[in-house]
């Protein structure tokens, strides 16, 4: 593509808004680096996958992508066997947690391209596990990193707690107290020492590490705790020493996985890449275009992107039956406007961008695009405006192929307006014979007559109301623009006698097809007043649909009522009826002279005939009906919709021999029979359920004693928690954790997780028999 259409039309600016939708800095600068394509098939596949992007985030939020960073240096320095520096294992931490996010996240996609992404991910629990347990921050390293670390902190501790016991010995005593220039205790070149009064030296043996500005003042370790000096700095050289063995334990790993964190940086990219197009297009409602290779532009309702405010959309149409279309009307009308959203929209769509316009617009996909709007660059070296454009308009007649765009802003303006409106002509007609899809802008009338005797050419114009003497910004394509000159004129005051002398020194060329065109306008005028007719009857129309449908529907539902109605007062009828009638039988019943053989007939028969007459509304409101896409078969766990009722159902016993099943359809079990029922697809839920089933099994099975013994702080934590949950699930109402006295840091980890979780109603170490300290009794809520 040309760099300078680019600048012109402003690509780099939609860029820089595409840049801001991206999360990560490696995808805001390959966007900011991007070109157009000219790919067709690459375009269509691009878009297809970031609408499928749309979706997903439309439907489970937008990705969370945080912690990605350029890996391949600290890769390639791991691979020559370097030591990572804590902050880039804190890059491979940050890789590996959003991994797990993502990794998550795509349990819910669907989409084949996107679903392979996101399952591509790969993740490492126990490198991540090492790295956040063994480092803080970029400056520091954790206690529990290594055994060793810990146990060299605490020597230091306790040294640097007896050296400055013995220093506070020299501050506090009212020996030194003339000596010292003040009651504190420094630190130089990584010793204790503590400040002395020059003339004073004398009074403390030891040795002189540093002397103020002043020379005042000398720091001085005494000789009393030199000794203890070097065993500090003697721990302090060991835990560097054991810091950057923790380091390089931590690189190794990390280099072990070398090739996924590559591989994880190209996926992770490539999500945030999707996400900040579906965004883009999103967050200013664009829409996916329909890209061709036959030369068809036709977007409804475009807008440009870059203006602010509230921009009026336009219908552009072109190709087919014509390749150049020629635009006129008046200044600020917004016919460069629309010559630079239709090229600004097509270089969004060749890079694979939603555009501001309606859904179904149609865009060619270019090798080129070619423009001549006004070239400042040109003016400044001293060319005329004319000469300029000129200059630039040959060099696109040298460049252009058939499948270029090209877009001329007042093609031949800036010279003598006969000889460049006969130049203009003769440019358009070259570029409409080589079938190159044109734009052009004018002010010449001449320019409108050649498109209407031209096939391949078509006229357009920007409406100007006349009444507010001020442009609509509308497009209007197969309408040359009217000259508004005298009707601006006559509402500014011009006196009638110099309009009318005005009038009469045009030629009669002029005055016939400003006619035709005050014609056509009236005829447009009068078509769309017809059209808005039209429409207003079809909405009456429509809503008079709706009120009898609506009206049919409300008969509909007071018929059954009534219905109902009348069937549940002829069922009182009957069971009273029925009632009365047992009761006086079996009275007859107890006469002595009864005949009761006769008596029991006539029971049966009332009884039969009160069945008969029964009227069952509920039975008839859950009338099954027979499917149209009868299963072949159907087994446990199958989902189907039972016809009839509309509903889903998951089948519990599969047919037997006459196909008749047991359905379970929320908390209702009911037969069914397989003729009355659809298959349909089981969804990932119904399988989470499944799952759900057999892990609430599994927990049933569970031990009432846990043993954390041999395991490290945060794996037993961890076990801790998660067998509380199998716990709750299993139903124990005590639960034994073994965890061992040791240091004790065990049982205060299992300590701070019982006395926070709810489902603990107490807990307590056990007894002697239970195992004393090194043991913890739950007692679940």
């Amino acid at each position: 593509m040309q760099k300078k259409s680019l600048e012109v039309l402003e690509y780099p600016k939609i860029l820089e808004r595409l840049a801001k939708m991206a999360r990560s800095s490696i995808t805001k600068d390959k966007i900011l680096n991007l070109n157009p394509s000219t790919d067709i098939e690459y375009l269509k596949d691009e878009l297809e996958k970031t609408a499928a992007m749309a979706k997903i985030i439309s439907r489970n939020g937008n990705i969370d992508i945080f912690g990605l960073y350029d890996f391949t240096e600290i890769i390639g320095y791991v691979r020559r066997n370097g030591i990572l520096e804590p902050a880039d294992l804190l890059k491979v931490l940050s890789l590996l947690r959003v991994s797990e996010y993502l990794k998550d996240y795509g349990k819910n996609i669907e989409d084949t391209y996107l679903l392979d992404i996101f399952d591509r991910i790969s993740t490492n629990e126990f490198l991540k596990d090492e790295i956040d347990r063994s480092i803080i921050n970029e400056e520091e390293i954790a206690d529990n990193a290594s055994r060793e670390l810990l146990n060299i902190r605490r020597s230091k501790a306790r040294k640097e707690s007896e050296i400055k016991n013995k220093l506070n010995s020299y501050v506090t005593s009212p020996r030194y107290e003339d000596a010292l220039q003040d009651k504190v205790v420094s630190v130089r070149d990584g010793r204790y020492v503590v400040p002395i009064k020059t003339n004073k030296r004398a009074v403390i043996n030891g040795i002189v590490h540093d002397k103020s500005a002043s020379g005042n003042t000398l720091f001085i370790e005494p000789a009393a705790i030199v000794e203890l000096n070097n065993q500090y700095k003697d721990l302090e050289l060991k835990e560097e020493a054991e810091i950057r063995r923790i380091l390089d334990r931590l690189s190794r790993f990390t280099e072990k996985f070398d090739q996924e964190i590559l591989e994880n940086q190209k996926l992770i990219g490539r999500i945030d890449f999707l996400q900040a197009k579906a965004k883009f297009g999103l967050e200013n409602d664009y829409s996916i275009p329909r890209l061709n290779d036959q030369k068809i532009i036709n977007i409804k309702q475009a807008r440009h992107p870059l203006l602010p405010g509230r921009v009026v959309p336009i219908d552009v149409a072109i190709g087919g039956d014509y390749t150049t279309l020629i635009i006129t009307g008046p200044n600020t009308g917004g016919k460069t406007v629309s010559l630079k959203t239709v090229g600004l929209i097509s270089l969004m769509a060749q890079t694979g961008l939603f555009i501001p316009a309606e859904e179904g617009s149609m865009l060619n996909v270019f090798d080129d695009i070619f423009l001549d709007i006004g070239d400042k660059q040109s003016i400044e070296m001293s060319l005329s405006t004319f000469s300029a454009s000129l200059t630039n308009i040959v060099d696109i007649l040298n460049k252009v192929t058939s499948n270029s765009l090209v877009l001329l802003d007042e093609i031949g303006s800036g010279t003598d307006p006969i000889e460049g409106a006969a130049l203009a002509i003769s440019i358009l007609s070259s570029l409409t014979e080589n079938e190159v899809m044109t734009f052009a802008t004018t002010h010449y009338s001449e320019l409108k007559y050649y498109a209407m005797e031209n096939d391949r050419v078509m006229n357009a114009s920007v409406e100007f109301d006349v009444e507010t003497l001020s442009p609509t910004y509308k497009l209007e394509i197969g309408t040359p623009g009217k000259s508004n000159a005298f009707e601006i004129s006559k509402r500014l005051g011009l006196s009638e006698k110099i309009l009318t002398k005005a009038k009469s020194l045009i030629g009669e060329d002029t005055q016939n097809i400003n006619k035709i065109l005050e014609e056509i306008e009236d005829d447009k005028a009068e078509i769309e007043a017809k059209n808005r007719q039209i429409e207003n009857y079809r909405r009456e129309i429509q809503s008079i649909k709706d009120k009898l449908r609506n009206k049919s529907k409300e008969i509909d539902k007071q018929k059954e009522e009534i219905i109902k109605k009348a069937e549940d007062a002829a069922n009182k009828i009957l069971d009273k009826a029925n009632k009365e009638s047992q009761a006086m039988l079996k009275e007859a019943k107890r006469s002595k002279n009864a005949n009761t053989s006769d008596i029991d007939r006539s029971l049966n028969k009332i009884r039969n005939k009160y069945k008969d007459s029964y009227i069952a509304n509920e039975e008839e409101g859950l009338r099954l009906k027979k499917s149209k896409d009868i299963p072949d078969e159907l087994k446990v766990g199958d989902m189907v919709i039972v016809e009839g009722l509309g509903q889903e159902a998951q089948v519990i016993e599969a047919p037997d021999s006459k196909g008749n099943i047991k359905l379970q359809m929320g908390i209702l079990k009911m037969d069914s029979n397989i003729k009355n029922v659809r298959k349909i697809k089981k969804d990932k839920q119904t399988e989470k359920n499944i799952e759900k089933v057999y892990s609430v099994k599994k927990a049933m099975h569970i031990s009432a004693t846990l043993d954390l013994r041999g395991q490290r702080y945060d794996e037993a934590m961890r076990n801790v928690d998660k067998y509380l949950d199998d716990a709750m699930l299993a139903g124990l109402s005590q639960a034994k954790i073994i965890h061992g006295k040791g240091t004790g840091a065990l049982i205060k980890g299992v300590s701070e997780i019982l006395k926070t979780d709810k489902r603990v109603a107490s807990y307590r170490f056990g007894d002697d028999k239970e195992g004393g300290y090194g043991v913890t009794i739950v007692k679940f809520s």
